[in-house]
């Protein structure tokens, strides 16, 4: 496989260009909404919270 090439893109033809240079009618979807699953308050967020307000001094004698 060559890993040096003079060109770095390869030529399009004018049917190819036309194609590429159209303009695309898109339409925006105003009313979506992606439904996104709720995540439940389990025991181990509750311990993350608690080990997050300690200050790094308190925790510094545990061990």
């Amino acid at each position: 496989m060559k890993k040096n090439s003079k060109t770095l893109f390869a030529r399009l033809g004018e049917n190819e260009v036309d194609k590429l240079a159209t303009v695309v009618e898109e339409t925006i979807a105003l009313d979506f909404h992606p439904v996104q699953p709720k995540k439940t308050f389990t025991a181990a967020d509750m311990w993350n919270i608690q080990r997050q307000r300690k200050s790094p001094v308190q925790r510094r004698f545990i061990f």
